[in-house]
């Protein structure tokens, strides 16, 4: 199974969402992010990354949110908002200071409609 399903959402402006189908480690970091540079080259500017069917992350994981949270910030802007995660993957996300530059949503229609 693919660790990401992409899907579109349309709020203000068009925003794809990644839903996220395990947890992220060293074994698919790789497809996160690939997934993420291929949907930007083909004209993707605004990202919801759906937390909530993810049990856990490693480092790994959170290095990938930073990676494309710069690959989609470019111009200055907020392209990529968080939705959904679990307490504990909330809490790890607010210790690695993501939360500082990357908006977290508890759902997904609450984080396409803050763009």
């Amino acid at each position: 199974m693919a660790l990401v399903q992409i899907s579109q959402a349309q709020g203000r402006v068009p925003v794809a969402v990644f839903q996220l189908q395990d947890r992220v480690n060293l074994g698919n970091f790789a497809e996160l992010e690939q997934t993420a540079r291929d949907a930007y080259n083909n004209g993707m500017r605004d990202l919801v990354i759906d937390l909530s069917r993810t049990p856990s992350m490693t480092s790994i994981g959170v290095r990938a949110l930073v990676i494309i949270h710069k690959m989609l910030s470019t111009d200055g802007g907020n392209h990529l908002k968080l939705a959904g995660p679990i307490p504990p993957i909330r809490e790890m996300l607010q210790i690695a200071g993501i939360t500082q530059y990357v908006e977290i949503h508890d759902t997904v229609e609450e984080a396409v409609a803050s763009f």
